[in-house]
């Protein structure tokens, strides 16, 4: 199963950033090798107002992340 480097993760982000601006670097290594090893990264915004759940649809979530790499 798939450790990630540090938790937890927590960053604040000023208004006036430009866009692309690198927020936060998250890590994550596995013991297994080859394609077992492989990990993807996703962003899930979670609405507080429905008590952690997942939101769907186009919200506009502003932030983005490389599936590949955090």
């Amino acid at each position: 199963a798939p450790i990630f480097v540090s938790t937890p993760f927590q960053a604040s982000v000023l208004e006036n950033v430009p866009l692309g601006y690198s927020v936060l670097h998250i890590q994550a290594v596995d013991a297994d090798s080859g394609e077992n090893a492989r990990l993807e990264y996703k962003l899930i915004e979670m609405a507080p107002s429905s008590g952690g759940a997942p939101v769907t649809g186009d919200s506009g979530f502003p932030f983005q992340i490389n599936n590949s790499t955090g």
